[in-house]
């Protein structure tokens, strides 16, 4: 976790981190914004909701990825991300 924190540590060193076995280390890559884009991508298709949650929260994940959390089965992570899509055409 604390690899997953650490500012030191980006790019591609965080790519190991975001298929870790442990959800909250994927939650802590997911919400960085020094994220790589393939990760934030790999990261939506996560069955986990924290880090799904950590991913919306990150203004870097790509659209196309909120827009598909959108019909995610779990009514908070669809509304998080519908709310998220609501405020992008404000």
């Amino acid at each position: 976790m604390a690899r997953a924190l650490d500012p030191e540590i980006s790019g591609s060193e965080l790519l190991p981190l975001a298929v870790h076995r442990d959800p909250q280390v994927r939650a802590a890559v997911a919400a960085r914004s020094d994220c790589p884009m393939g990760a934030l991508v790999s990261l939506g298709h996560d069955a986990n909701l924290d880090v799904l949650s950590a991913l919306l929260g990150n203004a870097r994940t790509p659209s196309s990825v909120v827009r598909r959390l959108a019909d995610h089965r779990d009514p908070r992570i669809s509304g998080l991300a519908v709310q998220r899509l609501r405020n992008a055409f404000r």
